[in-house]
């Protein structure tokens, strides 16, 4: 059955490339993504900082106690214990401004009894001995332009302060400078002030191992330990613990110099599945194209004998040959494609410099693996088709593929109400409203959504489009036109294979581009809801986390006259559950939400809408719709987990409010119910309640960097939106956008290769006394009338999802709707299209009037 299928696909050459090159882009963008998945989730940071110690125990701000960091001491394993602090240092010029780029490099600042940690050694002078001075590592010393002796301003935590040099650092000459951060040493009673911990806290240990003993194992060890030590610790969404002990290469994730790519892991995973999806409706319309097209050749093997059987056994072979080559192609490619977009994403800075693509047979398989199946169903599917012709009507060479009135329009209706679920869908995970279950997988709901409903209805879309112009073309082409009409109109089941990849390819990346200004839309105005205050303190949003302002700032700001009001606010992952009587505790799970912290005055300058109870600094406020899903009323005592917490702490529940996004942000904790169990971070804000006049004030304690701003309600919504669409990761967004890409080159080259099987038709046309130039145009016209109907399907999915992640509001919708990207792909694929389909029907022409000759 092999043989025969290749003999068959071999003999239509257009059919054969136009299918096995959209299986290949399709299989290859499985294969892509697969690998940078795998590679994201692999990944290991370099070892810059800590390469001196085998062990490292880390993972959050001021995790560990003093408690803690002696009982790691008292292991036998254990030679030495070296704390650590780490804090953002930025070093300003003369003119009070960063001396290198924010986004860049990070730079920190540490104690300097810690350097033993580090490969640096002093190059010149001495570490510092007194609160006002300060070393350099040489690099961010040369950028400075200082030498020894020298005031060095600093900014740490919203505050300006100078330093002098005392000395300058640089690693081993066997290591060189670090490539990814610049650090400074301070003095250690200084650098715990300027930390802010609290308490004796530190971030990180540093650990030695006494001969006999693996670090591996010590590693193992001492997580065991530390564990008991943050028996309050609430692990984020996607139940990665804040506590992480490392050896070997995986000590560079916890110097935090770059992104964890955990997280970059767990996105790639679901963008995985949604180019999987995508690639899927490609190679499916790629072999339905490929079968429909041979319909008749099939209906004559069942009038010559064949059963419906070996029908069908051919065309899952034609599929397995397809898919098998296709797939083996498509890997190769997809490694290429791989590297390119990973070269994309860093230069947007979307994956950090140090990412590499990682390989492995793994993901290649998988890809191979999906493919084939994929293949399987679809010749499955079409075969179906191919079975309803009956023999006699393919001997009379009158094949008419028929399908019942009812059915279309169940098909058509199933592709609405798909289209319209995926829309709902969307904006139930916008809003928070989607079931905590399926939060982390909506995107990929949708997806599955938008290219289910394009698949039902692409095809009737192409039929309605060439029926209702087939009077317009006509009287602009009396005879090519009308053909075209005709021809669309007669074939459009035939055209589903190429229109849904065309359409899907349209409407995923519309989608992505249009919910991006949406969704940062949305949050803005809901952190805006919340503010009541006349003034907000915040500084910027750099590598996805504040620089931050510290407790000494907001004092500062509290004793300045005309200051009648400050409340500083920090986040964290966090989570209630109600103490029940009888009960050892509440259930331990991982139903985290975010939950703000606040240090001061919170009435007056926070608004979130209070339905029951009032703020106080005693209790715990819930959110509403957070409260619903974890069973909590108003007067319950909670036991509350918030992330690097020593241990969890029992409040009673003294507010109910309404602006807590559907439970994904569903507390707001007192930080003076917490001392003592968890650090005080930097805050990300700072709301002050204050007359005008106080307004100058605030500024001078801002200082003139630039990284401290004070802002009204009304410009700190109007700032926010900028720097929140550029601080969300656009990983998937400029993803989604190449995949759309792909879709639409391999749709449009399967369109065009197509043509060249068509020399038998055209003959046809030549017997009526078709002129070659009416045909051409004829052709012309038939490419307009399939690549216009399946972009206009892409586009009004983009605005059906755009309306309806915007509430509503048409305005809003407008604006969001990429309009100029989406009009590049509809130009882009009816140019190369038209002038594609031009080539190859000029070629079937020749060959036709070489044979007219012989």
């Amino acid at each position: 059955m092999l043989s025969i299928a290749w003999s068959t696909l071999r003999r239509q050459p257009g059919v054969l490339l136009g299918a096995f090159l959209m299986i290949a882009i399709g299989s290859g963008l499985i294969n892509a993504f697969a690998v940078i998945q795998y590679s994201a989730t692999h990944a290991e940071a370099p070892v810059e900082r800590y390469s001196a110690v085998p062990v490292v125990a880390g993972g959050g701000t001021g995790l560990f106690t003093q408690e803690a960091v002696k009982r790691v001491r008292g292991l036998s394993s254990v030679r030495e214990v070296v704390p650590e602090l780490t804090f953002t240092a930025i070093v300003l010029d003369r003119h009070g401004q960063p001396v290198l780029p924010l986004t860049r490099i990070a730079q920190f600042g540490h104690a300097a009894a810690s350097a033993k940690l580090t490969p640096f050694a002093l190059r010149e002078g001495r570490w510092p001995a007194g609160p006002d001075e300060v070393v350099l590592d040489r690099e961010l010393a040369e950028a400075a332009e200082v030498s020894l002796g020298q005031p060095v301003p600093v900014l740490v935590a919203g505050a300006s302060r100078t330093y002098r040099l005392a000395g300058t650092a640089e690693p081993g000459s066997s290591t060189g400078p670090l490539p990814y951060q610049r650090t400074l040493f301070f003095a250690d009673e200084r650098a715990a002030e300027l930390a802010g911990r609290g308490a004796g806290r530190v971030d990180a240990l540093g650990i030695s191992v006494n001969s006999g003993f693996s670090p591996a194992t010590v590693a193992a060890e001492v997580e065991s330990l530390l564990s008991q030590t943050v028996r309050g610790d609430a692990p984020g969404p996607a139940g990665l613990p804040t506590l992480r002990v490392a050896a070997g290469a995986d000590r560079g994730v916890l110097e935090g110099s770059l992104p964890d790519d955990r997280a970059t892991g767990q996105t790639m995973s679901m963008l995985t599945a949604i180019v999987a999806l995508m690639a899927i409706t490609v190679i499916s319309g790629a072999l339905i194209t490929s079968i429909r097209r041979r319909s008749r050749q099939l209906a004559l093997l069942r009038a010559v004998g064949a059963t419906p059987g070996q029908v069908r056994s051919l065309c899952h072979a034609e599929a397995l040959i397809l898919t098998l080559v296709g797939g083996v192609v498509g890997g190769v490619l997809g490694l290429g494609m791989a590297e390119l977009l990973v070269v994309a994403l860093r230069s947007r800075e979307i994956f950090n410099p140090a990412f590499r693509v990682s390989y492995s047979a793994q993901p290649m398989v998988l890809a191979l693996v999906a493919t084939i199946l994929a293949g399987q169903v679809a010749a499955w599917l079409t075969a179906r088709t191919a079975l309803r012709i009956r023999p006699a009507e393919a001997l009379a060479d009158s094949v008419a593929v028929t399908e019942q009135t009812g059915k279309s329009t169940l098909k058509i209706v199933v592709g609405v109400l798909a289209l319209a679920g995926a829309g709902t869908v969307q904006v139930l995970g916008m809003t928070g409203l989607m079931p905590p279950a399926l939060r982390g997988v909506y995107g990929v709901l949708a997806s599955g959504l938008v290219m289910v409903g394009i698949g039902f209805i692409g095809s009737w879309v192409v039929y309605g489009l060439a029926r209702a112009s087939r009077a317009p073309i006509t009287a602009l082409s009396s005879v090519s036109g009308y053909l075209a009409a005709a021809n669309v109109r007669f074939q459009h089941r035939r055209y589903a294979g190429v229109v849904a990849p065309l359409a899907v390819g349209v409407a995923i990346a519309g989608w992505a581009l249009s919910s991006l200004p949406l969704y940062t839309l949305s949050t803005t105005e809901e952190a805006a809801e919340r503010i009541s205050a006349d003034y907000i303190l915040r500084t910027p949003l750099i590598r996805d986390a504040y620089i931050g302002l510290s407790e000494k700032t907001r004092q500062e700001v509290a004793g300045i006259a005309g200051v009648t009001a400050t409340v500083g606010l920090w986040d964290a992952w966090a989570q209630a559950t109600p103490v029940r009587t009888g009960s050892a505790g509440g259930i331990q799970d991982t139903a985290a939400t975010y939950a703000t912290v606040t240090t001061g005055k919170v009435d007056g300058l926070l608004d979130l809408q209070i339905q029951q109870g009032r703020l106080s600094d005693e209790g715990v406020a819930v959110g509403h719709s957070y409260a619903q899903q974890r069973g909590i009323s108003l007067g319950d005592r909670v036991e509350v987990r918030i992330t690097g917490a020593s241990s969890p702490v029992v409040l009673p529940v003294t507010a109910v409010f309404g602006l807590d996004k559907g439970g994904q942000e569903g507390l707001l904790l007192p930080g003076r119910a917490l001392s003592g169990h968890v650090a005080t971070p930097a805050y990300n804000r700072i709301l002050v309640q204050a007359e005008p006049a106080a307004q100058s004030r605030l500024h001078d304690v801002a200082g003139g960097s630039g990284l401290v701003k004070v802002e009204s309600t009304g410009e700190f919504r109007q700032r926010y939106v900028a720097e929140r669409a550029a601080g969300t990761s656009s990983i998937g967004i400029l993803a989604v956008v190449l995949v759309g890409g792909f879709l639409l080159l391999a749709a449009v080259s399967a369109l065009v290769l197509s043509a060249v099987d068509r020399a038998g038709e055209f003959n046809s046309f030549r017997q009526i006394s078709a002129a070659p130039r009416q045909i051409i145009v004829m052709v012309v016209y038939e490419m307009v009338l399939t690549v216009v109907p399946a972009w206009l399907l892409g586009v009004m999915a983009t605005a059906w999802m755009a309306f309806l992640m915007a509430g509503g509001d048409v305005a809003a919708a407008v604006r969001a709707m990429p309009v100029g990207t989406l009009a590049t792909f509809g130009l882009v694929g009816l140019v190369t299209a038209v002038a594609g389909c031009l080539v190859a029907s000029r070629t079937a022409m020749r060959s036709l009037n070489r044979f007219e000759m012989g």
